[in-house]
């Protein structure tokens, strides 16, 4: 072995073991990076995408609710995932984004709780709710579940691994001089699959009688149980589906399955990321033509089949290599994303979902709309878009705040003190800083500019409803 390449593993395993990570872990990152060392850059070969059959690989939810009434007696067969390691760092957040407020006072991990409890209520049997935390969300988010006073007969968190920053070009360990942290990076959430079996949380759950996992992101209140689902997956023996939804413009960046084509030959389904197009593709990538869905990260798996996969050691999920710049270093982030171990699955399926069951908040122009009348939360503490905002038929509300004063969940709370009333409004744009001191409808297209020194205030417009305007406050 090349000495630079023997120096580099060297540290780190050692980095890795110092901090308690197995073995068996540590290998199968070492084997990633080889792939690496081995040109692999997670980009796909493009004449290798090959169309979706919307026939065989695919069905629509409306198609699965016609024929599966979604008999309750499945449920007692399902334990529910929840993805809850993000700290929201993009909206300012340094605690984990599940515990801020998003509906009614409750935070998202609230509201996921209740969820689950409308579930065992309905139908006296325990589904169990299951986090996948980070070291870094894990102690806050038990300390809120004991508070609101969530039990279980089931472990309720398990941790994701995290591993090494690379710096480029020899991979060693990056060594942090000013803040530790730093120096590691979360593998991404193709985690999820190696850790249930390393925790031995999988073996539990399978002598108890689950056979289905459905795992989704926490910050999608959208993604409820759907006993349908569950029913036809057992039913029709599936061991893998991914709920996709129709692509929007807005929808540039979300991941697509595609059927991968060597030759003329048809292979698997497998999954697309953005860091894994060819830059001369992306415009293709981000139409409307070739991808007509993109991937909700809503999840459904057999878990039998999927301990039988890990254990043959064939077990693979797409290398994402991430490239980034910390402390002024060029920086690799190996990465896998949990969907993209669809290709996995001989008996897999996309189902076409409607837009209710994705709800995510990434930013904090999704945490206005969430948050607004536009979105409600229902009876069964889903939140989908509002009952009015669909009879009028309209469509998703795009928002553009200005980053400079709207981009922190802190300096949101602050400015959006009263959130207006957008179930009738169409887009809202906001550039300057505005301060939402009184409750105002507005509806249609609206723009508010303050391009002026200083704060200035909603109220100051002296109007209660605003309809399709652009409004400019007014210095003297």
């Amino acid at each position: 072995m090349d000495p630079m390449i023997a120096e580099s593993e060297k540290l780190i395993r050692e980095k890795m073991l110092k901090e308690g990570l197995s073995s068996e872990f540590i290998s199968d990152f070492l084997s990633k990076i080889q792939e690496v060392r081995n040109g692999e850059t997670g980009i796909v070969k493009w004449e290798e995408v090959g169309d979706l059959d919307p026939s065989s690989d695919e069905i629509s939810l409306e198609k699965i609710e016609s024929s599966y009434v979604g008999d309750p007696t499945y449920l007692k067969e399902l334990v529910v995932i929840k993805l809850n390691g993000g700290l929201g760092t993009s909206m300012g957040l340094s605690g984990p984004k599940s515990l801020i407020e998003i509906k009614d006072g409750m935070s998202f991990l609230e509201i996921i709780c209740r969820q689950i409890g409308f579930i065992r209520e309905q139908y006296r049997l325990e589904v169990p709710l299951v986090l996948m935390d980070s070291f870094s969300t894990q102690e806050q988010s038990l300390s809120e579940l004991k508070k609101i006073g969530f039990t279980q007969n089931y472990p309720m968190s398990f941790l994701q691994h995290k591993v090494p920053r690379l710096v480029v070009p020899n991979l060693v360990p990056l060594e942090s001089e000013k803040d530790k942290n730093e120096e590691w990076c979360p593998p991404g959430h193709g985690d999820i699959w190696f850790t249930l079996l390393e925790t031995g949380l999988l073996d539990q759950l399978l002598e108890k009688g689950y056979k289905v996992a459905f795992v989704s992101n926490g910050d999608n209140l959208g993604a409820t149980v759907h006993a349908g689902i569950l029913e036809y997956i057992l039913k029709e023996g599936l061991e893998f589906c991914m709920e996709m939804t129709p692509k929007t413009l807005a929808d540039k960046k979300g991941g697509a399955i595609f059927r991968r084509v060597v030759g003329k030959e048809k292979k698997n389904l497998q999954l697309l990321e953005t860091a894994q197009v060819p830059a001369e593709h992306m415009h293709e990538f981000e139409g409307l033509g070739k991808f007509r869905t993109f991937s909700t990260n809503n999840l459904w798996i057999r878990l039998d089949v999927l301990k039988q996969k890990l254990l043959s050691e064939k077990f693979k999920l797409s290398l994402i290599v991430n490239p980034k710049k910390v402390e002024g270093k060029e920086v690799l982030q190996l990465e896998t994303a949990m969907g993209s171990a669809i290709q996995n699955f001989s008996k897999a399926k996309g189902i076409i979902i409607p837009r209710d069951r994705f709800a995510p908040v990434k930013k904090c122009e999704d945490y206005l709309v969430r948050r607004s009348d536009a979105y409600s939360l229902n009876h069964d503490f889903s939140v989908t878009m509002s009952g009015e905002r669909k009879e009028a038929g309209l469509a998703e509300l795009v928002v553009s705040l200005d980053e400079s004063y709207y981009k922190k969940v802190g300096d949101f709370n602050e400015r959006m003190q009263i959130i207006p009333s957008l179930v009738r409004c169409t887009s809202l744009k906001v550039q300057g800083d505005i301060l939402f001191d009184t409750k105002v409808i507005m509806e249609g297209d609206i723009t508010l500019v303050n391009d002026g020194p200083g704060q200035r205030k909603l109220s100051e417009l002296g109007k209660d409803r605003i309809t399709n305007e652009s409004l400019r406050f007014r210095f003297t």
